[in-house]
């Protein structure tokens, strides 16, 4: 009883207060209630048919249909690349909304994303988080349009970050966010979202024998995505991502000592070679920023543009020196 009345006194005490509570939490203690983030989220997420011949488009991948989500405004929608490449005329629809023809901004291959413009008013944005804040464990949202069920939303929770040589998806991308939310052919657009309603991520792939949902889907990280944004804004269809031709494998941590990335090799006329890094060496920080994962290497590269030189901070033993390497 006691238990009881001081539960319902910090509920009356948020209540009164004006405050956004969590995810409530049943009594039984089973998962979250996301009613309020369906309802807050789902306005602006839309749904995607696409019109095209197959002689430019591979059907085997969404069959012309997929997700987005609302960025911006003045009518820009955030989407995967593969879902609209090659499309003769793209069709958006959303709650609410009639459908209306949507036109690409702009594209991004290593990310696979897509921006396209729709002439819709009073759109309402949805808000980020920071993918590099996630942990495994906790709770997902993924909303998008399986099988043309548009707006369809599951919940499951991070399975696994950083994951890298996936064989699906973009393929330079070293830093997919796996879930277990369930995903099938149309979710490809749709946010990855957190317990609160913020986008973490676009879903973009899911691993599968059977091509429908087996607890494997992939989202590309937000922070990524947004790098291109600027770029796609601009109507840059397929933004060049520098490169430092360097391939790493991350080294496991002992107690609170960061080992940082072991350089296991380099790709044809590496710039990062050419300025006399060696296999073996690890690479310890990147711009001052400390390198725990591939995806961290990978950030700090695609933060910069092509013809920038990138500071890292290399062990070699037991020297450590610094190395400024020529982005390409």
């Amino acid at each position: 009883m006691r238990h009881t009345l001081l539960v319902l006194a910090v509920f009356l005490a948020g209540w009164f207060a004006g405050e956004r509570q969590p995810p409530s939490v049943s009594a039984a203690g089973g998962p979250p209630d996301f009613v309020s983030v369906v309802q807050r989220v789902d306005p602006s997420v839309v749904h995607i048919t696409v019109r095209s011949s197959t002689a430019s488009r591979d059907r085997s991948r969404d069959d012309g249909v997929g997700a987005g989500f609302v960025i911006d405004a003045t009518g820009l929608i955030l989407t995967s690349r593969h879902v609209v490449s090659g499309a003769q005329r793209i069709i958006v629809s959303a709650p609410g909304r009639a459908p209306i023809d949507a036109k690409v901004v702009g594209q991004d291959e290593a990310t696979d994303t897509a921006l396209l413009r729709v002439a819709w008013q009073g759109l309402k944005p949805l808000p980020t988080g920071d993918p590099r804040r996630l942990q495994r464990g906790q709770w997902v949202l993924a909303v998008g349009s399986p099988y043309s069920l548009g707006n369809s939303w599951s919940a499951g929770i991070v399975s696994g970050l950083g994951r890298t040589n996936v064989g699906v998806g973009p393929r330079t991308l070293r830093d997919f966010i796996q879930t277990d939310a369930a995903a099938n052919l149309g979710n490809s657009g749709g946010p990855l979202l957190d317990a609160d309603g913020r986008v973490v991520g676009v879903m973009t792939a899911i691993l599968s024998r059977t091509g429908g949902h087996q607890g494997v889907a992939l989202a590309v990280p937000i922070d990524a995505v947004m790098q291109a944004l600027a770029r796609m804004r601009g109507g840059v269809r397929a933004p060049a991502r520098p490169s430092l031709g360097v391939r790493v494998r991350a080294l496991p941590s002992v107690g609170d000592v960061q080992s940082g990335l072991l350089v296991t090799g380099f790709d044809p006329g590496s710039s990062a070679q050419e300025a006399g890094l060696r296999a073996r060496d690890v690479l310890l920080a990147a711009d001052g920023v400390t390198l725990r994962q591939t995806a961290d290497l990978q950030r700090a590269v695609w933060a910069r543009a092509r013809g920038d030189r990138l500071r890292l901070s290399v062990q070699r033993g037991t020297r450590r020196f610094e190395l400024r390497v020529l982005l390409r």
